[in-house]
């Protein structure tokens, strides 16, 4: 009689109930290649995936006898995957419960705190899985799998001899049909899917776990990718993710982008997708990008990272940049195209201090970025460089454990709370500075990035000399200075949330009550506020520009402009008087063409082409789905 086997791979945002889910492509590729084997297919029966975040007594319920339990781990799933694999283990004592994936350390440390995991799967798991299975099948022992660790007859701990995976030629869950009795089985569910057209990294990035496998890349055959492409469209996939880490370092990428834009226009499908870009072949991406942009396929752009713009951070990773002329003249090309480019830094890179880390941001608005950019709290992931001992004593890392916060799904918190392991102090950098910093970065982002103060930014850095970075830290002291502005108040909001994030305390949840029981992220946050009190921001804020003794009919212009241009809900236009030509000051700026603010009279019509009716779409459509600065300001400008 054939024994059961389940694959676990659960998407943290999708209950039972979900609208939206991925479909479990990790778990497909392992189940796909496993039953590749005669010798599984004559043991076992392959059961179900559990993909979604369902009740555990609910899922162990509907179980029927397993043998094996998989589960695939990374940080937004590892904390369900515990509760589940113990529950399993206490109704199933007999069941082998096997947790591989990223989120799984590179040696025994699993099976000494959870005693009902029984194997551990270090790194790809496709080969390694099916050993495994045919293993159990006869009967025989585990110590010639290679990357696996268990329990001995004796109950000590084992550690398997490493061993790089052969190739790629895994078949397809898509086209092997391993997710058809799934969809067919939640027609409730508009699924998205994951592409894979390639495996590996050439870079060893210090806090990615990709650098510590020193991994060759390696290519899925096209005609496959062309065909997952197909099925993807064919199924009606709403959104696609590129598991790529360098998407457009090959010329076939351009083929693979064609197949992509051809599916959306013959079949409406996928939607939307997002790719992670490649470094080094910025010909390539510019070409996919711009594939991408006349079907607007991609909302954000292409990936120009830097992670830090720090010389001293950037040789404590492992990672070069290229010369920052380089890269403003390629903004300055994708900008005058009008297509979109997306760049981020992380926070609590060794070696970054807050004078770096702020002066790295207004580096960015200096060479061209001024719209998508984001900074995120650097995770120490367990089998990144970043993650091991002695380069955390090295560097004097200290972290904390933070709950994994959802952005714009309603505030309901699971059962099961997933956690992130961040970084928060080093030995360059003190956990107030973190504070700082990160505060710091919401204003930015709040005030320039979405543009409520990016006309007067602009002005002060072109005609006055006044660094970014300089303008912004300002207004820490300024609402520190001034805490009964409602400014102020939302300041110190953010930068509570930040403490406590600093803290591991992080469970309150950011909302703007128009919107609805929604969670925002914190410029988000602060930028919602701002513009329903938006006339009180601006005179809250005008003594803290007037400092800058700007002259007062260009003061006058420019507060005038910022006021007419920002998108708010029931605003379809405004028109404003100038006398200086500020929109085509800001619109040269832009694209690396700065000249002098010039003297000329004029009548502008500010539109926007997609009015939002109130503030729940407004939210969704401007802040969340237009998010990072694009959508900040009306988008028709005009003489009149």
């Amino acid at each position: 009689m054939k024994k059961n086997v389940y694959f676990v791979q659960v998407d943290i945002s999708a209950c039972l109930g979900a609208q939206n889910a991925y479909l479990p492509y990790t778990a497909g590729i392992l189940a796909a290649n496993a039953w590749q084997s005669e010798v599984v297919q004559n043991a076992f029966c392959f059961k179900e995936f559990i993909f979604l975040r369902e009740e555990i007594e609910a899922v162990v319920t509907r179980m029927e006898h397993p043998a094996v339990v998989a589960f695939s781990n990374y940080c937004w799933s590892t904390e369900y995957n515990k509760a589940l694999a113990a529950a399993v283990k206490a109704k199933y004592p007999d069941c082998i419960i096997v947790f591989g994936g990223h989120n799984v350390p590179n040696d025994v440390s699993f099976l000494e705190q959870f005693s009902f995991i029984d194997v551990l799967v270090h790194g790809e798991g496709e080969e390694t899985v099916q050993k495994l299975l045919e293993t159990i099948a006869l009967g025989q022992e585990l110590g010639e799998i290679p990357n696996i660790s268990y329990r001995d007859a004796q109950g000590q701990f084992v550690r398997t001899f490493s061993q790089m995976p052969k190739g790629l030629d895994y078949p397809s869950p898509y086209l092997e049909g391993w997710f058809d009795e799934l969809m067919q089985k939640h027609p409730e569910i508009t699924f998205n899917a994951i592409l894979e057209t390639s495996r590996g990294c050439p870079h060893q990035c210090a806090y990615c776990d990709w650098g510590l496998l020193k991994s060759k890349v390696r290519l899925f055959p096209l005609e496959r990718v062309k065909a997952e492409v197909r099925w993807m469209a064919e199924h009606k996939i709403a959104f696609v993710w590129g598991a790529d880490a360098n998407f457009g370092l090959f010329s076939r990428d351009l083929e693979i982008a064609d197949a992509l834009v051809e599916a959306k226009e013959t079949y409406g499908y996928p939607e939307r997708m997002r790719m992670n870009y490649a470094k080094n072949n910025y010909e390539n991406v510019f070409e996919i990008v711009k594939k991408f942009k006349a079907c607007n396929f991609d909302r954000i752009g292409a990936t120009l990272s830097f992670q830090s713009m720090s010389p001293v951070v950037l040789k404590n990773i492992g990672r070069s940049n290229s010369e920052l002329e380089f890269y403003k003249n390629l903004l300055t090309k994708y900008n005058k195209e009008g297509m979109k480019t997306y760049s981020e830094l992380i926070l609590g890179l060794p070696g970054e201090t807050y004078e770096s880390f702020t002066a790295g941001i207004g580096k960015l608005f200096e060479i061209g970025q001024h719209f998508v950019f984001e900074v995120y709290g650097c995770i120490l992931l367990p089998n990144a460089i970043l993650g091991q001992k002695e380069t955390i004593e090295k560097f004097g890392i200290d972290t904390v454990r933070t709950e994994i916060i959802r952005p714009h799904f309603q505030n309901v918190a699971f059962d099961i709370p997933e956690y992130n392991t961040i970084i928060t102090q080093t030995n360059s950098m003190s956990r107030e500075m973190w504070v700082r910093s990160m505060t710091f970065f919401y204003i930015a982002k709040a005030f320039h990035g979405n543009g409520l103060l990016r006309a007067f930014a602009i002005y002060l850095f072109i005609e006055k000399k006044v660094p970014y970075e300089v303008f912004y830290d300002g207004f820490i002291n300024f609402f520190e200075a001034h805490p009964d502005l409602l400014t102020a108040k939302l300041y110190f909001e953010i930068k509570k949330h930040a403490a406590e994030q600093a803290k591991g305390e992080n469970n309150r949840k950011l909302t703007f009550e128009p919107c609805g029981d929604i969670i925002w992220d914190d410029h988000e946050f602060l930028v919602l506020h701002l513009l329903e009190k938006l006339e009180l921001f601006y005179e809250e804020m005008l003594p803290y520009l007037k400092q800058y003794s700007i002259p007062e009919d260009i003061f006058e212009d420019l507060l005038a402009y910022q006021k007419a241009i920002m998108r708010r809900p029931n605003d379809s236009d405004q028109t404003v008087l100038l006398q200086y030509d500020v929109h085509q000051f800001l619109s040269d700026v832009y694209i690396n063409q700065a000249h002098p603010l010039q003297k000329k009279t004029h009548r502008l019509l500010m539109k926007d082409t997609q009015v939002q009716q109130n503030w729940r779409d407004f939210g969704k459509i401007v802040v969340w789905f237009g998010r990072m600065g694009w959508s900040s300001y009306k988008d028709d400008i005009s003489e009149v």
